[in-house]
């Protein structure tokens, strides 16, 4: 018998036009057991790299405790080091050169990162550092331009923000403000593909 063609797509019931497109290219994607090379990997991240006066997240410490990621604003890239040069927004004195790492762009209001639950950084209210939150309520999706859903704010509940009954209140941010914790961020698909060929000796 003749192969079925594979469902299509949009018809798949209860699953997003883009959720569905992508899982039939992931279902029907042939992979043939290479990683991308170091190179290729390189040429992602100029390739989504921020651009000049974007804002960001900057992390200008080398712990990973709050704040220490900031709002600053692009002042170069240099793609041959994969480095950037940017600047704090509340101290425009400072020129702080970071690592491609240490950089991520901010939220567009269309991510899907702002589901009930899910565990982010966002600025903390009145301040210009960014810190770790839950998302504590649905986000309200609103159609604003090209027919794609975008979400205005997001309510959170920040860690150690308990006031003195400890009780953790919900607050509101812009979603631009709202981004993924930083391994997810800069996650890429290819680093948890197992390479090791079938009967291998490995390790033995």
């Amino acid at each position: 018998d003749a192969p079925h063609p594979p469902p299509n797509p949009i018809a798949t019931a209860g699953v997003s036009a883009d959720q569905a497109v992508a899982n039939y290219v992931r279902n029907t994607a042939f992979f043939d057991g290479k990683a991308l090379d170091g190179e290729r990997r390189k040429w992602k991240r100029r390739k989504y790299a921020a651009n000049q006066g974007d804002q960001v997240a900057a992390k200008v410490t080398r712990t990973d405790e709050n704040g220490s990621w900031i709002l600053a604003h692009v002042l170069r890239f240099y793609p041959d080091s994969e480095t950037y040069d940017v600047q704090d927004e509340d101290d425009t004195s400072k020129l702080i050169r970071l690592p491609w790492n240490y950089v991520m762009r901010l939220s567009t209001g269309t991510e899907g990162w702002f589901e009930k639950g899910a565990r982010v950084m966002a600025i903390f209210p009145e301040t210009t550092s960014f810190y770790r939150a839950v998302v504590s309520k649905h986000p309200v999706w609103t159609d604003l331009q090209e027919g794609k859903p975008r979400v205005k704010e997001v309510i959170l509940k920040f860690e150690d923000d308990e006031d003195q009954d400890g009780k953790t209140p919900h607050r509101r941010v812009p979603s631009r403000y709202v981004i993924p914790l930083p391994q997810r961020y800069f996650y890429e698909d290819d680093d948890d593909v197992d390479l090791t060929a079938p009967n291998s000796n490995a390790g033995l």
